[in-house]
């Protein structure tokens, strides 16, 4: 009777390991596709300053914190809905509010 329930716990255990593991969230991509797609408006053109990419996604708040740019600077062409959280929420950052 014991190793019936020991085996029955085990096998519970194991059934909520699985249900509950995280799933993979796709990272969030430039004109990509689906809910954490980066999304910009095309009418406005990126500025030299955003180039290469990469660099500046992870250097951004670099930029901000050393005065060179302002928030509302960013938010001239950056909807935080589509073009901020995403990332900001994929890493863990604080989300941009308006």
């Amino acid at each position: 009777m014991r190793r019936i329930a020991l085996i029955l716990a085990v096998l519970i255990m194991l059934a909520l390991i699985v249900g509950f593991y995280p799933t993979y969230v796709e990272k969030p991509v430039k004109d990509g596709s689906g809910p954490m797609a980066i999304r910009l408006a095309p009418e406005l053109p990126a500025p030299q300053t955003h180039s290469p990419l990469d660099w500046w996604q992870t250097h951004h708040m670099d930029v901000v914190n050393q005065g060179h740019l302002t928030q509302d600077d960013c938010l001239y062409c950056h909807d935080p809905q589509t073009s901020c959280n995403n990332c900001h929420n994929y890493v863990g950052a604080k989300p941009i509010t308006e």
